[in-house]
């Protein structure tokens, strides 16, 4: 047991300096951490007796140490925080629960300073004699908040902007960021926008919203204060608002106007730098004219860029010369971010602006080229009855003209038998020549749609050969038949395809007024395709009516008005089938007309041919006394 004593003996007295030195160092140490804190530090005792004030706290409010330490909470702070806010009751209720208190973004404004973002917290602290104490910790947070809050105002108005597309709201609310306050916007007093006018090429001011004096400036902050919380809501309301061109700055800055290649005066200097330009002192500042400075009346402001993708769209300018309050490196940027947001915006709204014009013009332009289209289908459709009348008349003169002879004839010799029947018999042929014209016309006029059956093709070219060997003499021209018994029927309108084979068997034998060959052949093409061939050997087609010879009333005869392919050519198109021509002059002339692999997906109709069918059907009623 002595031993151990012994072993647990107190220090000698010569090792009790240098515990008291290190100590020494130790309470300096904390001393200076606590002398070096940025926040300000209040240690308080039960009887609520200030204990420990650090110089955070002393520098901010302007006391020494010596008069803030013993005293009462009660003399150094205001009853506003202490009772009204409840600080008094939150420091008891940490003395006697030991337990933590904090108040994050209390916002608290006194008489010897404006309103300020504060972070409060209470901790309990134990002295040497274990009496609980708490420690009173003030953090000033005004501009940390000030700068998330203005970061967030601006990532709203940018979010609005990027929404519109309608320039004159885009324009109004970028100012409205630049200009409102609350949680509208960045707070700036006034602002407007100048814009690069491409016809004239010079910056001219485009809008500008802003009081023109502090009785305005009250109020239209309170306004807004009052009734708008948001951007969306000045965007929701944007109707009712005063226009921005009937304010008196809007009137002042309405006539600046900058040509562009005045790259060296500002603000034109801003867009040509592409860099924002902060101006302090503008009456000193040789950088900006005096005309610039008798609008503006102000020597702070801030001039930003708007270019957006390279693209020069003009600047955007603020300044505080109701408030006079001093314009900051934030505030700066805030609004540089908001130039750069709206920029962007600007462009698209330019772009689509562009599109709309654009686009208005092509359907203006279309309801135009629409309504010459309509005047030409009806002149056209006029023509082409004026044509067909002229034609009309011309073929019918000559039977009319011959049958009135020969009935003048029979009137006079009617005591003649064998005159009278020669002559009837002249009327007779004639009438029938009239009656071969109108079915024609009316043929061409309402050919009416097909009905379609499935048919032998062989069957079909034997007897369109027949029929044409009985209508006309053809005692000089040799006609065959090729056809292989083993292809697939096709779907046609029988009555509509013999119409088809005669008139291209009459051209034929027109062709061939000293005898020669015509030759009709079937054959197969890909698929279960199948291409019909009627050839001639007659005198051909010359190669500039090869092109024409399927149009209307085109002919090259003396006689016949012209409508026989024209008609071929809708028949086989309502068939779904293609009609080609070839021919060498004095060789002979070859018509094929090429039947789809399938039929069945054939169309009877084609929209192309509407407006001319429905001239046709015109042409058609008149001929029918309709």
């Amino acid at each position: 047991m002595t031993d151990n004593n012994q072993d647990a003996a107190p220090p000698a007295d010569n090792e009790a300096p240098e515990t008291l030195e290190q100590a020494q160092r130790h309470r300096d140490l904390y001393g200076n951490v606590i002398a070096a804190l940025p926040v300000r530090l209040l240690v308080i005792n039960p009887e609520f007796t200030i204990v420990l004030a650090n110089p955070a706290y002393c520098g901010q409010r302007g006391f020494c140490e010596s008069e803030v330490h013993g005293k009462n909470i009660a003399d150094v702070f205001p009853s506003s925080l202490l009772d009204e806010a409840g600080l008094r009751d939150a420091i008891a209720a940490t003395l006697r629960t030991a337990e933590r208190i904090q108040w994050s973004g209390y916002r608290y404004a006194t008489a010897d300073h404006g309103e300020r973002t504060l972070n409060i917290r209470l901790d309990p602290v134990a002295d040497p004699s274990g009496e609980h104490n708490v420690l009173l910790t003030i953090e000033d947070v005004t501009e940390r908040h000030r700068q998330l809050y203005e970061r967030s105002v601006l990532q709203q108005t940018a979010k609005a902007m990027l929404g519109m597309l309608d320039l004159p709201r885009l324009l109004h609310a970028i100012l409205t960021g630049a200009t409102a306050g609350g949680a509208v916007g960045l707070g700036f007093n006034r602002a407007f926008l100048m814009l690069i006018d491409e016809q004239t090429q010079t910056l001219r001011t485009e809008m500008a919203v802003g009081p023109a004096d502090p009785d305005e400036a009250h109020k239209i902050w309170s306004n807004v204060e009052t009734d708008y919380t948001s951007i969306e809501d000045f965007l929701d309301d944007y109707e009712s608002l005063r226009a921005p061109a009937d304010n008196q700055f809007a009137a002042i800055v309405s006539g600046l106007e900058m040509p562009l290649c005045d790259t060296d005066k500002f603000p034109v200097s801003v867009l040509h730098a592409g860099k924002t330009a902060h101006i302090v002192d503008a009456t000193n500042d040789p950088r900006v004219p005096d005309s610039i400075r008798q609008f503006l009346q102000t020597d702070e402001f801030v001039v930003a860029p708007l270019i957006a993708r390279d693209h020069k769209i003009g600047i955007a300018y603020a300044d505080n010369l109701v408030s006079r309050q001093p314009i900051s490196e934030l505030d700066v940027q805030l609004f540089t971010s908001l130039a750069n947001h709206a920029a962007l915006a600007i462009d698209s709204a330019g772009a689509y602006e562009e599109v709309q014009r654009r686009a208005a013009e092509l359907e203006a332009a279309y309801e135009q080229l629409e309504a010459a289209q309509e005047a030409t289908l009806r002149s056209e459709s006029l023509a082409a009855i004026g044509e067909m009348t002229a034609i009309v008349a011309h073929e019918i003169r000559n039977p009319l003209t011959t049958i009135g002879g020969f009935a003048n004839l029979m009137r006079r010799q009617a005591d003649d038998p064998d005159k009278v029947q020669r002559n009837s018999r002249v009327i007779y042929e004639e009438v029938l020549r009239l009656e071969e014209i109108l079915s024609s016309l009316l043929g061409f006029s309402r050919p009416g749609r097909p009905r379609f059956q499935w048919w032998d093709i062989c069957q079909i070219l034997h007897e369109g050969v027949d029929a044409i060997r009985k209508r006309i003499n053809t005692s000089a021209i040799q006609m065959t038949v090729e056809c292989d018994a083993e292809l697939p029927q096709i779907r046609i309108d029988r009555h509509q395809f013999h119409q088809v084979l005669d008139n291209l068997m009459r051209n034929a034998v027109d062709a061939m007024p000293d005898g020669g060959t015509i030759t009709l052949a079937a054959l197969p093409g890909p698929g279960n395709s199948v291409t019909l061939q009627v050839s001639d050997t007659g005198i051909g087609i010359p190669p500039a009516d090869l092109d024409r010879i399927f149009d209307t009333f085109f002919t090259t005869k003396t006689t016949g008005m012209g409508l026989g392919l024209a008609l071929s050519k809708k028949i086989a198109h309502d068939h779904g089938a293609e009609i080609l021509v070839e021919s060498q002059p004095g060789q002979g002339t070859t018509f094929r007309i090429i039947f789809p692999t399938d039929q069945r997906d054939a169309s009877p109709h084609d929209t192309e041919r509407a407006q001319l069918d429905e001239s046709r059907a015109v042409a058609g009623g008149i001929l029918q006394g309709e």
